[in-house]
């Protein structure tokens, strides 16, 4: 048997792999009951649309008839600055969102418990004996990343030292991720009372804005870039989802790019704009 090939080594890389698999199981887990059941942001953008002309809107709520359960009643918080019906495209908004952020981590979850079911049935049937099983099983753990070997050259460019970076007309930084890993990094690094945006239902870059109170026009130069760095690139209006830094997480074991929020957030929808970019570039 070669002598490059541990019995024991394996085993343990096995082991571990299993235990990482499982704790990332128990995250999503722990990220699905986190968010909400959606259809009761359905339910109020629908009670507010339905009831507009009859919400006072300065008191900042409003009690409805749970049209699901007419003896039920659903308290709704406004925001006043809103009208009624922008304050029912907020929770339409939210509703999809959360849907789909539940649909994505059920989408891992499914395959990681898939994974695990693989990882569980080839420890069980490992044999220390087998030489070509121990080669076969060492390349696979080595191709998964749960067992490390030395390289001693590599030809991969490496990764850009930090990310796009911006500032708007009103001299605030403008961090735009480049790729999913630096994405990861930055969104989250920020600190958490800055401003965050992504595009709506499309791929694109993670952008910070360096500023607990952006101006309008800081938000809507942010906005651009993100629409400019995304997969709505070539469209008239990309809407752009924004947040605070704090609303995010991510799941354990989720890939690289994958976050998800909680509350609430606001949209502004822009036409990407390739001459404003090169305008507030920082290099």
């Amino acid at each position: 048997m070669s002598t490059e090939i541990n019995p024991e080594q394996i085993s343990q890389a096995m082991k571990w792999q299993i235990d990482h698999t499982q704790k990332q199981i128990s995250s999503l887990n722990k990220a699905f009951k986190r968010i909400k059941d959606p259809e009761i942001l359905k339910v109020k953008g629908t009670l507010l649309k339905t009831y507009a002309n009859q919400i006072d809107l300065s008191k900042g709520y409003v009690i409805l008839p749970d049209y699901r359960q007419p003896d039920q009643k659903i308290t709704i918080y406004l925001d006043i600055k809103k009208s009624v019906i922008d304050n029912a495209e907020v929770y339409f908004h939210q509703y999809h969102r959360d849907k789909r952020g539940l649909a994505t981590i059920k989408q891992h979850l499914d395959e990681t418990e898939t994974t695990l079911e693989k990882e569980l049935a080839r420890q069980n049937s490992f044999n220390p004996k087998d030489e070509t099983q121990l080669v076969q099983i060492k390349q696979q753990l080595i191709e998964e990343g749960a067992l490390k070997t030395k390289v001693l050259h590599s030809s991969k460019v490496p990764e850009p030292a930090h990310p796009r970076r911006f500032y708007t007309t009103d001299h605030i930084l403008v961090e735009v991720g480049k790729n999913s890993l630096q994405n990861d990094h930055l969104t989250l690094t920020a600190k958490k009372d800055y401003y965050w945006m992504h595009v709506s239902e499309l791929a694109g870059s993670h952008v910070v804005i360096h500023s607990t109170n952006p101006s309008e026009q800081t938000l809507r130069e942010a906005a651009n870039l993100t629409a400019y760095y995304s997969k709505g690139r070539g469209l008239k209006q990309v809407p752009v989802d924004v947040l605070k830094v704090s609303q995010l997480f991510k799941p354990k074991g989720a890939k690289p790019g994958l976050v998800l929020f909680t509350g609430k957030s606001s949209t502004l929808t822009v036409t990407p704009d390739r001459q404003l970019a090169q305008k507030l570039a920082a290099e």
